[in-house]
């Protein structure tokens, strides 16, 4: 063997002796992207007011008897009906008044009914000639003064009644109880001030501003009458949330703020579940009922080219298509679409720096 075959002989065994090139990585995995469906819905009046919850009712619960406060029995904070017990104020001194008072009722109607009878037996006798005339007067006269003593004795036991009734205080309306302002022991009476305060909770007031241009353009458009209003009030919490139930409005003024040349409005709240509480701060907004529906979609689905506004749609089989579309208004984080889309066509709202059209992709669902 010559020199060249030994090296040719030798290159052979070292290729044969080289591992195999690894096989070719798996394809790459489509981007992950986040859609959000279009949706309808009825635009609201870009006009906002800031409101504030009124209770429909309020009550200070005050003592209307003098006496040591024996019992409080609610929680402080909680939930009332109406004729519940919420204070107990001791009752002998009451409950013995109302027996004195009985007592005396009876000996009352006794003596009326022995000045009737009396008064019977002297007509008798006027009518044989025995008695005079003014001896039958006198008998009667003593028997109405005793009949008119029946009748005070009965408003005495009333007043008594009544008095023993103002010891145990109860709640006059379903709601929402404060905290105590007297402990359990303490003397209370008529200038003690306000034991507590129940406000109602369901359904509840929201009072706004609203300007007189404002005012005027809807009386014009027809959305605002005399007695009445077509148009839906929604709010806006303050963690930004909307509150679920429409309102309806149920007083205008009837005089506008010189001051501010605004008119006071109230609309009126459900709130089964109290998270509307008197004194909050919310945001106030109208709907028209009867404005057709739009399709909008959120602001960062939205780009803009020399072309002009489109957005990545996400077809059944994954596949991004671009679609251009023409804007309306703003309505907070959305945007109103004129053209280019329908309500539940897929969008793309994150992930659109990974994405071009034609291109597959792995959607991931969001709730609109």
């Amino acid at each position: 063997m010559n020199f060249f075959s030994a090296i040719r002989t030798v290159a052979v065994t070292t290729m044969l002796a080289l591992p195999l090139s690894a096989p070719a990585t798996s394809q790459e995995q489509p981007p992950a992207v986040l859609v959000e469906q279009a949706s309808n819905m009825k635009p609201g009046m870009a006009d906002v007011y800031v409101g504030r919850v009124e209770a429909v009712n309020s009550v200070d619960i005050q003592a209307r008897v003098e006496g040591f406060l024996e019992t409080q029995n609610f929680i402080e904070g909680g939930l009332v009906k109406k004729g519940d017990i919420l204070f107990q104020i001791e009752q002998g001194l009451y409950q013995a008044t109302v027996d004195q008072a009985k007592a005396g009722l009876e000996g009352a109607t006794a003596t009326a009914r022995n000045a009737q009878l009396a008064l019977a037996r002297q007509k008798d006798l006027l009518a044989r000639g025995d008695i005079s005339q003014a001896t039958y007067d006198a008998a009667e006269a003593t028997y109405k003064s005793d009949e008119a003593a029946v009748g005070e004795a009965q408003a005495s036991l009333e007043t008594a009644k009544i008095n023993l009734g103002y010891t145990t205080i109860t709640s006059p309306i379903n709601g929402r109880i404060s905290k105590s302002a007297v402990d359990v022991g303490n003397l209370v009476s008529t200038t003690s001030g306000v034991l507590a305060t129940i406000t109602s909770i369901d359904p509840v007031y929201v009072s706004f501003f609203i300007s007189e241009r404002d005012l005027i353009l809807k009386r014009q458009e027809g959305l605002i009458g005399e007695n009445s209003s077509t148009l839906n009030v929604k709010l806006r919490l303050s963690d930004g949330a909307s509150y679920d139930a429409n309102g309806t409005i149920d007083y205008i003024s009837n005089q506008v703020q010189t001051a501010t040349d605004t008119v006071e409005m109230r609309a009126s709240f459900a709130n089964n579940d109290g998270l509307l509480v008197p004194g909050q701060v919310v945001t106030v907004t109208f709907e028209d009922p009867n404005a057709n529906e739009v399709v909008v979609i959120p602001q960062t689905a939205i780009q803009l080219d020399a072309k002009g506004h489109f957005v990545f749609v996400v077809g059944t089989d994954d596949t991004v298509e671009r679609r251009d579309v023409t804007l309306g208004n703003q309505i907070g984080r959305d945007w109103v679409v004129s053209s280019g889309l329908k309500a539940g066509d897929p969008v793309v709202i994150q992930g659109l720096q990974k994405i071009h059209e034609g291109v597959k992709v792995t959607p991931t669902e969001t709730q609109s």
